[in-house]
C-alpha cells in the first residue's frame, strides 16, 4: 500500500510541476527492452508498459532532471512488482539516460528471468474448524482452479482466494473471509507453493426472512418465491436465485436481499428482503416483417398486480395480412399450492393464409405447475367453435380438448441462448366436431440445443432444432385445415414461404399433413461486442400417413446466412434464406420464389 501512495503522490507532484505554463519542460522518449526472457508469455510486455509511469506521463514532461529521476525510481520499483505479479520473482531492471539535442532518451532494460510455476496450495484457518482444513484435494482443485504446474499470475491467485470465500458463504459460513494469499518460493526450482487462509466465522443455517419495502403487494406472494427454508444450511446461492427469481415476475424495480445488520454473528442468520415495486401496468407494441406474412404490428396492455396477489390481467391485439387475433388472459398464481399457476384465457382471431381461412372463438384454462425452475408441466381445457374454408369448401369446428405439456427449459438466456437446451412436448386430444371427424389427437414435440464452442466464450456458438409430430386421424380429409401440420416461414424452414413447404393441390394450395419431421443447424459468429453474423440449413418432411416419410423424395431443404444486431433487449435480426428444391407445377412453372426475407428481435430459435 506504500507504494500505491507513492504513487498518488508522485503523481500530484508531476501536477504541480505542470500547473505553471511558462516553466521550462524536460521532454523525453520511453524506450521499453526485455532481455533474457526465458518464457513464451505474450502479456509480459504489454502488462509492463501498462505499469510504467514512464509511459503514462510522457505526454507531460518533468520540469527538472530531478523530477525525471523520481519517475524512474518509481518505474523500476513499479516494475518489478510487474514482474512478481506474473510470477517473475528474479527479474531485475536498469536504466539508461541519453540527453539529444530535442528531448531525453530513457531506455528501461527488462531482464525477467525464468518464469515461476505453482507446485501446490492448500487452504489452512486460524479456527478450529475441520471440515474446513479437511476439504479433499478433488473439492480443493475444482473450488481454487489453479492447476499445479501453472505459470504463476498474482491475478490468478487472486480470483481463487475469491472463489474460496463464495465456496464457504455458499457451504454454510455466511460470513466468511479470506486472508491475502501467502507464497512460500522455491528460488531453487522456481516454484511456488500457495497457501489460502480462511476466517470462515461460525456455521449457520438459514433464519427467519423479514420483508420490507411492499407497498400494493401481499408478502405472501414473496415468501413464496424464497428457495431456501428456514433451518437449512446458508448458501449464498440460493439467494441470487431468489433475486432472479423475483426481479422475472416483472412485479420489481430492485429487490436486496442480506443478513440483518442489526443481528450479531448467528448460527441461524435472519436475513431482510427489501423488495421495491415497479409500476404494475405496462402497455407496449412492436413491429415486424416478413415475406412469408408481410408487415404486422402488435400492441399490449396488462395489469400484473390486480388484486394485490401478483394476478395478471392481459389484453394483445396483433394485426397482419395473414393474422388478426385478440385475446385476453388473466393468471392467478399460487392456485393450490405455491407458485402454481390458473391462467384464463379468451381469443378470437381471423387467420388468411394459401391454405386456409378461418375464423374462430376460443376459449380455456389451465393449471401450470412447475416441477423445478427448468421444468414445467400443464394441462388443461380448451373450447374451440370456428368455421374453416379451404377451396370453397367449408369446416366447422365445435371442439373440446385437453392439452397436456411439459416444458424443459435448460438454456441459459431466453432471447438470445448460448448453451444447454430446451424442449417442449404436448398431447391434444380433442372430442367434437372437426371437419368430417368426431375425434382427433394432436402429438408434437420441438427441441433446440446450443452448444458454445469455446466453453466461457459467445464467440461461436453451435445451434440445432427438430420438431416432430403426428395426429391420430381416420384420414387427412378427415381433419380440418386448420388442424393440419403446415411448414415454411417464421419457425419453421425459412427458406420456404408461409406454410408452403409441403403437398399442393394442382391450385398450389397447400394440402397440410397429418405427420411432420423439421430440423435445422445454425452456426452462430460474433464478430464484435454488437454485430455477428449466422449461416443455417434447414430441412422438412410432410405426410398425408400418421408418420413422416424421411426418404430424400420428400425432402425439402434451403440454405441461408443473416446479420445479427446485439441490443440491451436481444439481437435484432436479419436473414435471408433461399430454397434448394424450387418445385414446378405440370406446367414446369417454378412454385417457389427463390428468396425469402426475415426482420425481428431475438434468435430464430
Amino acid at each position: 500500500m506504500g507504494g500505491c501512495v507513492w504513487f498518488l503522490d508522485s503523481d500530484k507532484a508531476e501536477l504541480a510541476e505542470t500547473a505553471t505554463l511558462d516553466l521550462p519542460k524536460l521532454p523525453y522518449k520511453t524506450t521499453l527492452i526485455l532481455k533474457g526472457k526465458e518464457d513464451d508469455d505474450p502479456e509480459i510486455e504489454s502488462h509492463l508498459k501498462e505499469s510504467s509511469l514512464l509511459i503514462k506521463l510522457e505526454p507531460r514532461p518533468p520540469i527538472s532532471m530531478n523530477a525525471l529521476y523520481h519517475r524512474i525510481r518509481h518505474d523500476v520499483t513499479n516494475l518489478k512488482q510487474a514482474l512478481a505479479e506474473k510470477g517473475y520473482f528474479d527479474g531485475h531492471v536498469e536504466f539508461n539516460l541519453t540527453e539529444g539535442k530535442s528531448l531525453i532518451a530513457v531506455v528501461l532494460t527488462v531482464v525477467p528471468g525464468k518464469r515461476y510455476t505453482i507446485s501446490g496450495m492448500s487452504v489452512i484457518t486460524k479456527e478450529d474448524k475441520a471440515d474446513i482444513l479437511h476439504l479433499p484435494p478433488s473439492k480443493i482443485a475444482k473450488t481454487l482452479q489453479l492447476p499445479i504446474g501453472e505459470a504463476v499470475d498474482l491475478v490468478h491467485i487472486q480470483e481463487a482466494n475469491q472463489r474460496t470465500a463464495a465456496f464457504l458463504r455458499n457451504h454454510g459460513y455466511p460470513y466468511a473471509e479470506m486472508s491475502e494469499p501467502e507464497g512460500q518460493i522455491d528460488r531453487e526450482n522456481k516454484k511456488l507453493y500457495v497457501v489460502f487462509q480462511a476466517i470462515p466465522g461460525p456455521y449457520s443455517v438459514f433464519g427467519k426472512t423479514e420483508v420490507t419495502g411492499l407497498r400494493n403487494l401481499a408478502p405472501q406472494f414473496v415468501r413464496n418465491r424464497l428457495i431456501w427454508q428456514e433451518g437449512e444450511r446458508f448458501d449464498e446461492r440460493k439467494i441470487d436465485q431468489t433475486r432472479l427469481k423475483l426481479m422475472g415476475t416483472g412485479l420489481f424495480s430492485t429487490i436486496e436481499i442480506k443478513p440483518d445488520e442489526n443481528a450479531p454473528a448467528l448460527p441461524r442468520v435472519p436475513l431482510v428482503l427489501h423488495a421495491t415495486e415497479g409500476p404494475a401496468r405496462t402497455v407496449g407494441a412492436g413491429l415486424k416483417y416478413a415475406t412469408t406474412e408481410g408487415l404486422g404490428g402488435q400492441g399490449f396492455w396488462s395489469h400484473r398486480n390486480l388484486f394485490g396477489g401478483g394476478e395478471m390481467l392481459g389484453a394483445t391485439l396483433r394485426a397482419s395480412p395473414r393474422l388478426s387475433k385478440a385475446k385476453v388472459d388473466l393468471a392467478i398464481p399460487d392456485v393450490f399450492a405455491s407458485q402454481q399457476l390458473l391462467r384464463h384465457e379468451l381469443s378470437a382471431y381471423v387467420e388468411q393464409n394459401r391454405a386456409y381461412t378461418s375464423r374462430s372463438l376460443d376459449a380455456g384454462v389451465r393449471l401450470e405447475h412447475p416441477f423445478t425452475d427448468s421444468i414445467k408441466g400443464m394441462i388443461g381445457m380448451i373450447g374451440e367453435a370456428g368455421k374453416v374454408k379451404r377451396a370453397n369448401v367449408d369446416y366447422l369446428n365445435r371442439l373440446i380438448g385437453l392439452p397436456i405439456e411439459m416444458q424443459v427449459d435448460g438454456s441459459n438466456d431466453l432471447i438470445d441462448p448460448t448453451k444447454g437446451g430446451r424442449l417442449i412436448a404436448q398431447v391434444t386430444p380433442y372430442v367434437g366436431r372437426s371437419g368430417q371427424g368426431n375425434r382427433l389427437m394432436i402429438a408434437n414435440a420441438k427441441g433446440s440445443y446450443y452448444l458454445r464452442v469455446f466453453n466461457e466464450e459467445d464467440t461461436i456458438v453451435i445451434a440445432g432444432w427438430v420438431r416432430g409430430g403426428t395426429i391420430t386421424a381416420t384420414s387427412l380429409n378427415a381433419i380440418a385445415p386448420d388442424k393440419r401440420f403446415y411448414a415454411g416461414g417464421v419457425g419453421s424452414v425459412r427458406a420456404y414461404g408461409y406454410k408452403l413447404l409441403g403437398p399442393l393441390d394442382t391450385n398450389r394450395i397447400p394440402l397440410g399433413s397429418r405427420s411432420i419431421l423439421e430440423y435445422g443447424l445454425e452456426g452462430r459468429f460474433k464478430a464484435t461486442d454488437t454485430i455477428g453474423f449466422v449461416l443455417f440449413a434447414e430441412a422438412g418432411h410432410l405426410s398425408s400417413k400418421a408418420t413422416p416419410d424421411i426418404s430424400n423424395k420428400t425432402r425439402l431443404w434451403g440454405i441461408g446466412a443473416g446479420i445479427r444486431y446485439y441490443t440491451t433487449i436481444g439481437p435484432i435480426r436479419l436473414d435471408i434464406a433461399r430454397p434448394m428444391k424450387r418445385r414446378r407445377d405440370d406446367a414446369g412453372k417454378i412454385i417457389d420464389s427463390g428468396y425469402q426475407f426475415y426482420v425481428s428481435i431475438g434468435q430464430a430459435f
